[in-house]
Protein backbone atom coordinates (compact mmCIF):
# COMPACT_ATOMS: atom_id res chain seq x y z
CA UNK A 1 0.00 0.00 0.00
CA UNK A 2 1.15 3.62 -0.64
CA UNK A 3 0.83 5.79 1.65
CA UNK A 4 0.50 9.47 0.61
CA UNK A 5 0.68 12.48 2.72
CA UNK A 6 -0.62 15.88 0.83
CA UNK A 7 -1.27 19.23 2.87
CA UNK A 8 -2.36 20.94 0.71
CA UNK A 9 -5.45 19.50 -1.02
CA UNK A 10 -7.70 20.96 -3.78
CA UNK A 11 -10.97 20.92 -5.80
CA UNK A 12 -9.90 20.42 -8.98
CA UNK A 13 -11.86 21.90 -11.98
CA UNK A 14 -10.74 20.60 -15.48
CA UNK A 15 -12.51 23.10 -17.85
CA UNK A 16 -12.61 23.41 -21.67
CA UNK A 17 -13.08 26.82 -23.76
CA UNK A 18 -12.58 27.61 -27.77
CA UNK A 19 -9.59 30.01 -26.63
CA UNK A 20 -8.81 32.54 -22.98
CA UNK A 21 -9.83 36.21 -23.23
CA UNK A 22 -7.88 37.81 -21.01
CA UNK A 23 -9.54 40.70 -19.56
CA UNK A 24 -12.89 39.39 -21.10
CA UNK A 25 -15.73 36.78 -21.29
CA UNK A 26 -14.42 33.12 -21.54
CA UNK A 27 -17.52 30.64 -21.44
CA UNK A 28 -16.43 27.50 -20.45
CA UNK A 29 -17.22 23.70 -20.29
CA UNK A 30 -16.60 21.54 -17.42
CA UNK A 31 -15.47 18.63 -18.23
CA UNK A 32 -14.17 17.35 -14.51
CA UNK A 33 -14.68 18.35 -11.12
CA UNK A 34 -12.71 15.63 -8.81
CA UNK A 35 -10.65 15.43 -5.07
CA UNK A 36 -7.48 17.01 -6.25
CA UNK A 37 -3.93 18.07 -5.38
CA UNK A 38 -0.97 16.10 -6.50
CA UNK A 39 -1.51 13.81 -3.95
CA UNK A 40 -4.98 12.76 -4.82
CA UNK A 41 -3.44 12.22 -8.03
CA UNK A 42 -0.91 9.74 -6.85
CA UNK A 43 -3.64 8.23 -5.24
CA UNK A 44 -6.08 7.98 -8.20
CA UNK A 45 -3.42 6.78 -10.12
CA UNK A 46 -1.75 3.97 -8.26
CA UNK A 47 -5.82 2.47 -7.82
CA UNK A 48 -5.87 2.56 -11.25
CA UNK A 49 -2.44 1.07 -12.12
CA UNK A 50 -3.74 -1.85 -9.58
CA UNK A 51 -2.16 -0.70 -6.24
CA UNK A 52 -3.88 0.10 -2.99
CA UNK A 53 -3.37 3.27 -0.88
CA UNK A 54 -4.65 6.15 0.98
CA UNK A 55 -4.22 9.68 1.60
CA UNK A 56 -3.45 12.13 5.13
CA UNK A 57 -4.14 15.78 4.25
CA UNK A 58 -5.30 19.29 5.17
CA UNK A 59 -9.10 19.97 4.19
CA UNK A 60 -10.93 23.45 5.68
CA UNK A 61 -14.22 25.43 4.55
CA UNK A 62 -17.24 24.09 2.62
CA UNK A 63 -14.70 23.25 -0.14
CA UNK A 64 -13.26 21.05 2.17
CA UNK A 65 -16.70 19.05 2.85
CA UNK A 66 -16.74 18.66 -0.88
CA UNK A 67 -13.55 17.09 -1.28
CA UNK A 68 -13.77 14.75 1.08
CA UNK A 69 -17.00 13.96 -0.56
CA UNK A 70 -15.93 13.44 -4.01
CA UNK A 71 -12.75 11.62 -3.17
CA UNK A 72 -15.13 9.09 -1.03
CA UNK A 73 -17.87 8.77 -4.37
CA UNK A 74 -14.60 8.15 -5.90
CA UNK A 75 -13.54 5.43 -3.69
CA UNK A 76 -10.44 7.27 -1.99
CA UNK A 77 -9.35 6.36 0.85
CA UNK A 78 -9.15 9.98 2.41
CA UNK A 79 -8.17 10.73 6.21
CA UNK A 80 -8.21 14.70 6.83
CA UNK A 81 -7.03 17.34 9.29
CA UNK A 82 -9.80 20.49 9.60
CA UNK A 83 -8.27 23.54 9.82
CA UNK A 84 -9.68 26.94 9.31
CA UNK A 85 -10.28 29.19 6.34
CA UNK A 86 -11.60 27.86 2.85
CA UNK A 87 -9.99 24.61 1.25
CA UNK A 88 -8.12 25.75 -2.28
CA UNK A 89 -10.00 24.94 -5.58
CA UNK A 90 -7.19 24.52 -8.96
CA UNK A 91 -8.64 24.93 -12.09
CA UNK A 92 -7.44 23.68 -15.39
CA UNK A 93 -8.39 25.44 -18.76
CA UNK A 94 -8.39 23.31 -21.64
CA UNK A 95 -8.18 25.39 -25.27
CA UNK A 96 -8.64 24.51 -28.77
CA UNK A 97 -5.36 25.59 -29.35
CA UNK A 98 -3.71 23.31 -27.35
CA UNK A 99 -2.58 25.39 -24.41
CA UNK A 100 -3.28 24.65 -21.49
CA UNK A 101 -3.79 27.39 -18.36
CA UNK A 102 -3.72 26.76 -14.95
CA UNK A 103 -5.22 29.02 -12.33
CA UNK A 104 -4.34 27.32 -8.63
CA UNK A 105 -5.11 29.09 -5.34
CA UNK A 106 -2.75 29.04 -2.45
CA UNK A 107 -5.07 27.51 0.32
CA UNK A 108 -6.00 28.16 3.43
CA UNK A 109 -3.08 29.48 6.03
CA UNK A 110 -1.85 26.78 8.60
CA UNK A 111 -0.36 26.75 12.30
CA UNK A 112 2.07 24.83 14.08
CA UNK A 113 -1.16 22.54 15.96
CA UNK A 114 -2.55 22.06 12.58
CA UNK A 115 1.57 20.72 11.38
CA UNK A 116 1.59 19.08 14.89
CA UNK A 117 -1.72 17.47 14.44
CA UNK A 118 -0.81 16.14 10.39
CA UNK A 119 2.31 15.01 11.65
CA UNK A 120 0.67 12.92 14.79
CA UNK A 121 -1.15 11.38 11.91
CA UNK A 122 1.18 10.35 9.71
CA UNK A 123 4.00 8.72 12.25
CA UNK A 124 0.48 6.83 13.43
CA UNK A 125 -0.03 4.67 10.37
CA UNK A 126 2.45 1.81 10.57
CA UNK A 127 3.97 0.78 7.31
CA UNK A 128 4.34 -3.15 5.89
CA UNK A 129 7.48 -4.56 4.79
CA UNK A 130 8.61 -2.62 1.60
CA UNK A 131 5.30 0.19 1.80
CA UNK A 132 6.24 3.88 0.58
CA UNK A 133 5.07 6.89 1.83
CA UNK A 134 4.88 9.62 -0.72
CA UNK A 135 5.10 13.13 0.58
CA UNK A 136 3.77 15.44 -2.16
CA UNK A 137 2.69 18.71 -3.45
CA UNK A 138 2.75 22.85 -2.84
CA UNK A 139 2.89 23.76 1.00
CA UNK A 140 0.12 25.83 2.34
CA UNK A 141 0.52 29.07 3.68
CA UNK A 142 2.27 29.46 6.81
CA UNK A 143 3.90 26.04 6.84
CA UNK A 144 7.18 26.58 8.78
CA UNK A 145 10.67 25.55 7.08
CA UNK A 146 10.89 22.05 8.80
CA UNK A 147 6.99 20.89 8.23
CA UNK A 148 7.88 18.64 5.41
CA UNK A 149 11.18 16.99 6.91
CA UNK A 150 9.30 16.29 9.94
CA UNK A 151 6.60 14.91 7.83
CA UNK A 152 9.85 12.34 6.11
CA UNK A 153 10.46 11.81 10.04
CA UNK A 154 7.09 10.82 10.54
CA UNK A 155 6.42 8.45 7.74
CA UNK A 156 9.96 7.11 8.24
CA UNK A 157 9.20 6.46 12.17
CA UNK A 158 6.24 4.22 10.87
CA UNK A 159 8.57 1.97 8.79
CA UNK A 160 7.94 3.50 5.81
CA UNK A 161 10.47 4.29 2.80
CA UNK A 162 9.74 7.96 2.02
CA UNK A 163 9.76 9.40 -1.58
CA UNK A 164 9.70 13.57 -1.76
CA UNK A 165 7.93 15.70 -4.43
CA UNK A 166 8.54 18.82 -3.02
CA UNK A 167 9.62 22.43 -3.96
CA UNK A 168 11.73 25.30 -2.56
CA UNK A 169 12.06 25.47 1.15
CA UNK A 170 10.42 22.45 1.83
CA UNK A 171 12.12 20.56 -0.35
CA UNK A 172 15.84 22.00 0.89
CA UNK A 173 14.39 20.82 4.57
CA UNK A 174 13.24 17.34 3.27
CA UNK A 175 16.73 16.44 2.23
CA UNK A 176 17.73 17.12 5.14
CA UNK A 177 16.00 14.56 6.69
CA UNK A 178 17.71 11.82 4.24
CA UNK A 179 14.43 10.78 2.03
CA UNK A 180 15.05 7.10 0.26
CA UNK A 181 13.92 9.23 -2.88
CA UNK A 182 13.37 12.88 -4.31
CA UNK A 183 11.18 12.82 -7.44
CA UNK A 184 10.43 16.47 -9.22
CA UNK A 185 10.97 18.39 -12.28
CA UNK A 186 13.23 20.60 -13.75
CA UNK A 187 12.27 23.82 -12.12
CA UNK A 188 11.50 22.26 -8.58
CA UNK A 189 14.78 21.22 -8.43
CA UNK A 190 16.42 24.05 -8.89
CA UNK A 191 14.50 25.81 -6.51
CA UNK A 192 16.12 23.49 -3.65
CA UNK A 193 19.38 22.74 -5.77
CA UNK A 194 20.04 25.58 -7.80
CA UNK A 195 19.30 28.81 -7.05
CA UNK A 196 16.99 29.79 -9.21
CA UNK A 197 14.49 27.96 -11.05
CA UNK A 198 14.21 30.49 -13.97
CA UNK A 199 18.19 29.64 -14.74
CA UNK A 200 16.58 26.12 -15.66
CA UNK A 201 16.10 25.36 -19.02
CA UNK A 202 13.02 25.30 -20.76
CA UNK A 203 11.45 22.12 -21.27
CA UNK A 204 9.47 22.59 -24.32
CA UNK A 205 12.45 25.00 -25.71
CA UNK A 206 15.83 23.39 -24.52
CA UNK A 207 17.51 20.72 -26.97
CA UNK A 208 16.73 17.14 -25.27
CA UNK A 209 20.02 16.16 -24.64
CA UNK A 210 20.53 19.72 -23.00
CA UNK A 211 17.62 18.57 -20.85
CA UNK A 212 19.43 15.25 -19.75
CA UNK A 213 22.63 16.55 -19.07
CA UNK A 214 21.22 19.18 -16.60
CA UNK A 215 18.84 16.81 -15.45
CA UNK A 216 21.08 14.26 -14.48
CA UNK A 217 23.92 17.07 -12.62
CA UNK A 218 20.16 18.01 -10.81
CA UNK A 219 20.16 14.75 -9.71
CA UNK A 220 23.63 14.58 -8.05
CA UNK A 221 22.78 17.72 -6.38
CA UNK A 222 19.89 16.08 -4.79
CA UNK A 223 21.73 13.43 -3.74
CA UNK A 224 24.50 15.19 -2.44
CA UNK A 225 22.17 17.63 -0.26
CA UNK A 226 20.62 14.38 1.23
CA UNK A 227 18.65 12.36 -0.57
CA UNK A 228 19.68 8.95 -0.99
CA UNK A 229 18.27 8.38 -4.52
CA UNK A 230 16.64 11.07 -7.27
CA UNK A 231 14.18 10.93 -10.05
CA UNK A 232 13.80 14.01 -12.65
CA UNK A 233 11.00 14.23 -15.20
CA UNK A 234 11.72 16.38 -18.16
CA UNK A 235 8.61 16.22 -20.05
CA UNK A 236 9.15 15.02 -23.67
CA UNK A 237 12.01 14.55 -22.92
CA UNK A 238 11.43 11.60 -20.59
CA UNK A 239 13.29 11.40 -17.04
CA UNK A 240 16.64 11.03 -15.45
CA UNK A 241 17.37 9.06 -12.19
CA UNK A 242 19.84 7.53 -10.04
CA UNK A 243 18.50 4.88 -8.61
CA UNK A 244 19.92 1.24 -7.90
CA UNK A 245 23.53 2.36 -8.39
CA UNK A 246 23.20 3.20 -11.73
CA UNK A 247 21.97 6.71 -13.83
CA UNK A 248 19.31 6.08 -16.20
CA UNK A 249 17.53 7.63 -18.67
CA UNK A 250 14.00 7.10 -19.58
CA UNK A 251 11.85 7.84 -23.14
CA UNK A 252 8.48 6.61 -24.18
CA UNK A 253 6.97 6.75 -27.63
CA UNK A 254 5.56 10.30 -28.25
CA UNK A 255 1.99 10.58 -27.11
CA UNK A 256 0.00 13.51 -28.01
CA UNK A 257 0.11 15.63 -25.07
CA UNK A 258 -3.71 17.11 -24.29
CA UNK A 259 -3.08 18.04 -20.17
CA UNK A 260 0.06 17.28 -18.77
CA UNK A 261 -0.92 18.22 -15.56
CA UNK A 262 -0.66 16.10 -12.94
CA UNK A 263 1.77 13.16 -15.03
CA UNK A 264 5.11 13.96 -12.67
CA UNK A 265 2.13 12.26 -9.94
CA UNK A 266 1.40 9.70 -12.02
CA UNK A 267 5.16 8.62 -12.77
CA UNK A 268 5.71 8.43 -8.64
CA UNK A 269 3.06 6.44 -8.19
CA UNK A 270 3.71 4.19 -10.80
CA UNK A 271 7.91 4.13 -9.74
CA UNK A 272 6.91 3.50 -6.23
CA UNK A 273 4.21 0.80 -6.81
CA UNK A 274 6.59 -0.66 -8.70
CA UNK A 275 9.58 -0.35 -6.39
CA UNK A 276 7.17 -1.88 -3.33
CA UNK A 277 6.47 -5.14 -5.92
CA UNK A 278 9.51 -5.92 -6.37
CA UNK A 279 10.38 -4.95 -10.15
CA UNK A 280 13.64 -4.43 -11.25
CA UNK A 281 14.97 -0.88 -11.70
CA UNK A 282 14.67 -0.75 -15.17
CA UNK A 283 11.09 -2.18 -15.32
CA UNK A 284 10.12 0.30 -12.20
CA UNK A 285 11.31 3.46 -15.04
CA UNK A 286 9.54 2.30 -17.80
CA UNK A 287 6.15 2.11 -16.31
CA UNK A 288 6.50 5.12 -14.10
CA UNK A 289 7.36 7.25 -17.66
CA UNK A 290 4.51 5.68 -19.10
CA UNK A 291 2.48 6.47 -16.40
CA UNK A 292 3.22 10.36 -17.14
CA UNK A 293 2.82 9.76 -20.61
CA UNK A 294 -0.96 8.47 -20.47
CA UNK A 295 -1.79 11.40 -18.12
CA UNK A 296 -0.77 14.19 -20.47
CA UNK A 297 -2.73 12.26 -23.35
CA UNK A 298 -6.12 12.35 -21.37
CA UNK A 299 -7.68 15.82 -20.45
CA UNK A 300 -8.36 14.88 -17.20
CA UNK A 301 -5.20 14.96 -14.10
CA UNK A 302 -4.28 12.37 -12.23
CA UNK A 303 -5.69 10.23 -15.35
CA UNK A 304 -4.20 7.11 -16.11
CA UNK A 305 -5.60 4.78 -18.38
CA UNK A 306 -4.01 1.45 -17.73
CA UNK A 307 -4.10 -0.64 -21.13
CA UNK A 308 -2.64 2.54 -22.70
CA UNK A 309 -0.11 2.65 -19.68
CA UNK A 310 1.14 -0.81 -20.17
CA UNK A 311 1.77 -0.10 -23.84
CA UNK A 312 4.09 2.68 -23.56
CA UNK A 313 5.39 0.85 -21.17
CA UNK A 314 6.36 -1.75 -23.39
CA UNK A 315 7.80 0.10 -25.32
CA UNK A 316 9.58 2.23 -22.84
CA UNK A 317 13.30 2.33 -23.55
CA UNK A 318 15.29 3.00 -19.75
CA UNK A 319 19.20 3.48 -20.64
CA UNK A 320 21.52 2.78 -18.13
CA UNK A 321 24.13 5.36 -18.43
CA UNK A 322 27.07 4.60 -16.36
CA UNK A 323 27.82 3.64 -13.19
CA UNK A 324 26.78 6.32 -10.00
CA UNK A 325 30.40 6.36 -8.89
CA UNK A 326 32.25 7.33 -12.50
Amino acid sequence: MTFVICPNLALDHVLAADCLRLGGLTRCRMLRSQAGGKGANVLRSTLALGGDGALVGFTAGRVGKVIDELARDEGLAFTTVSTEGEARVSTVVLTDDGGVTRLFERGPAVTPADEERLLALAARRASAPREWAVVTGAAPPGASPGFYAGLVRAARAGGHRVLVDAEGEQLTGALSARPDLVKVNLAEACTAVDGAAADCPDEKRAEPEALVAEGLELCRRLVAAGAAEAALTLGPAGAVAMLGGDVWHVTTPAVRAVNPVGSGDCFAAALVLSLQRGDDTAAALRLAAAAGAANAASPFTGDVDPALARELAAAAHAHRQTARSA
